[in-house]
């Protein structure tokens, strides 16, 4: 990549992800400058036992499960359709799911 490829000025990075560590559960975000120190981080979590939640989970009656909070989806208006229900600081969960 040369010189000229590279964004300019301060890039941000940031991956979130529902873990699980030591019996505890919840969203964990690691927001870096560089992409290196990124992945430098989520190799730190393995090395450490922080483990990723499942994503996209079903329960046995096929209600999808919100990936960010591990809750069951609500049915929404909209036929074959569901929303997480889970109010956060800026209104409700975003995260959607289909059939």
């Amino acid at each position: 990549m040369s010189q000229d490829e590279l964004p300019i000025g301060e890039m941000k990075y940031s991956f979130k992800a529902y873990v699980q560590a030591r019996g505890f559960a919840g969203d964990l975000i690691i927001t870096s400058t560089t992409v290196t120190d990124l992945v430098k981080s989520i190799q730190l979590l393995e090395r450490v036992g922080i483990e990723p939640m499942g994503s996209a989970n079903r329960t046995s009656s096929s209600i999808p499960i919100c990936p960010v909070h591990q809750r069951p989806m609500k049915p929404s208006k909209r036929p074959g359709s569901f929303y997480c229900s889970v109010q956060v600081n800026d209104g409700y969960c975003p995260e959607e799911a289909r059939e």
